[in-house]
């Protein structure tokens, strides 16, 4: 089904406000099983918050502009089959007692998909204006695009201007695809681009920003206080398998490219591990991470784990970046040491070679406790590791508990960089037993140390109580200091410089 907004009523002369009209449009489509709510090009519909549907496509066309209205009466929220007003809350923040508690978390967005929603999509050569006003403390502050455990999903081709907000505020949701956005002309306050909260199976390609905080960043977030009718982190999902490629992003203040790490709290850390990200063909004028969390005393290294990067351009890098623990990662240092050896937070910094079998590798848990395995070596090879920054004048040694079910299988040491094998040792016990593989590494570098099939085409293996020792060497830095019992390392200037 393919309709025109102005079959509804639409008027598109940028002083009426159009809202009803267009959500008329969205729900008459939505009520024939979906298809495609078009905006007539080189019109101006002043509207106000407007809620997209599943199996709903809104397409702007050349010219096509979508106006913020400011006057807060015309504003609804969705509920049951209905809408109904409800009260803008003004100002920047809310709440002097939480920190960066600004109204759009708790305003609906400009375009808002309910809750499950699915395959909707918003694209075209248009273009959202948010709302302006001389007094930004009268200004209707919303996001322009947000939404909630929502799945496949398309943002696509549209510019969005003149905002106040976070521009894109995708949260917990699934399979989604961010291409070829501007985003640019923030007016005031925290302008964000793409907020990616606890969001797994997304692409963000071909994007064009110049915004005025953080662009592009992927948010780990667990019990966020900010919550508000339309989203939590209550229940979080990993932010997984994420690509980031071929944008140019500029930001005024803050990282054009980073990870926000604020899930420490969350009792399962599977569910705010960040994990199975790459990040190519970029220019970024920043790249960092936040490592401070205001909403929790407890310290702890958040779980990062497979950070790939691969022709980038970036001017400048913050040193919070290294300070962070990423589990294999490459062409940055990976983390120096291992962590969840003992598989206690369940698979967190432990990377998975998978082959066509989705569950060939994993963890479990039986009346010992917990371990990992890896099995169905004849759908193809499969291995359990971490990524591990080791500097060429250590001696190391990985010891671990290990078995096997009808193979032999083998612990091992990779250069990350060229999957050459360093070291190994083969086993073929059907017993827990200790392992220890003592090596010396040819190179400063990162490496993967865990257990794979090695020539074994059937069986299964299993680890637990994993370590690796090493001789203490810190590599490349100005001064080491000492900050909530953990170790932190200053760079240099010298180290990463923007002309080299």
């Amino acid at each position: 089904m393919k309709v025109n907004v102005s079959e509804f009523g639409a008027r598109g002369n940028g002083t009426t406000n159009d809202r009803k009209s267009i959500q008329d449009a969205i729900d008459f489509v939505y009520s024939n099983g979906g298809g495609e709510v078009e905006f007539s090009p080189d019109t101006t519909y002043l509207t106000s918050g407007i809620v997209i549907k599943s199996n709903v496509t809104l397409k702007l066309n050349e010219g096509t502009v979508l106006l913020q209205d400011n006057d807060s009466s015309t504003y609804v929220k969705p509920v049951g089959d209905g809408y109904e007003k409800y009260d803008i809350i003004f100002g920047h923040n809310y709440d002097e007692n939480i920190k960066w508690s600004h109204v759009w978390y708790k305003n609906y967005p400009f375009i808002y998909a309910p809750e499950y929603s699915h395959d909707f999509a918003v694209k075209g050569n248009g273009t959202l204006i948010m709302a302006q006003c001389d007094d930004t403390n009268k200004t209707v502050k919303t996001c322009p695009i947000g939404f909630y455990h929502a799945r496949n999903f398309e943002i696509s081709d549209i510019t969005i201007k003149n905002y106040h907000g976070y521009a894109l505020m995708p949260f917990t949701s699934s399979n989604g695809l961010f291409s070829n956005l501007k985003i640019s002309d923030w007016t005031h306050g925290n302008g964000d681009g793409i907020c990616l909260m606890n969001c797994r199976n997304i692409r963000v390609t071909g994007c064009k920003m110049f915004t005025g905080d953080d662009a592009v960043y992927i948010f780990s977030s667990y019990r966020d206080p900010r919550k508000s009718e339309w989203w939590s982190s209550d229940e979080p999902q990993a932010s997984e398998n994420i690509e980031v490629d071929h944008n140019d992003l500029k930001t005024n203040y803050c990282k054009a490219f980073g990870m926000i790490l604020c899930g420490i709290d969350c009792p399962d850390p599977e569910k705010i591990e960040v994990r199975n990200v790459y990040v190519h063909h970029n220019h970024f004028e920043t790249m960092g991470v936040w490592l401070f969390n205001p909403y929790t005393d407890k310290g702890g290294n958040p779980p990062v784990t497979s950070v790939r990067f691969e022709d980038n351009i970036i001017d400048g890098i913050e040193c919070n970046f290294f300070e962070t623990q990423i589990s294999d990662m490459n062409y940055y240092h990976s983390m120096t040491r291992f962590e969840n050896g003992g598989f206690q937070q369940g698979r967190c910094f432990w990377a998975m070679k998978k082959n066509t079998d989705e569950n060939c590798v994993g963890v479990a848990a039986d009346e010992s406790g917990k371990y990992g395995y890896i099995r169905s070596f004849e759908k193809g090879d499969t291995a359990l590791y971490q990524g591990i920054y080791i500097d060429d004048k250590s001696k190391a040694n990985f010891r671990a508990e290990v078995k096997t079910e009808n193979a032999e299988c083998r612990l091992f040491v990779r250069d990350t960089d060229t999957d050459e094998i360093i070291a190994f040792l083969n086993f073929n016990n059907s017993e827990w037993e200790a392992k220890e593989l003592k090596f010396t590494v040819p190179k400063s570098g990162n490496y993967r140390i865990g257990i794979e099939n090695g020539d074994a085409k059937s069986g299964k293996a299993f680890i637990r109580n994993a370590n690796l020792g090493m001789n203490p060497h810190a590599f490349g830095y100005d001064d080491v200091i000492f900050e909530r019992g953990k170790m932190i390392f200053r760079y240099n200037d010298n180290l990463f410089r923007r002309d080299s």
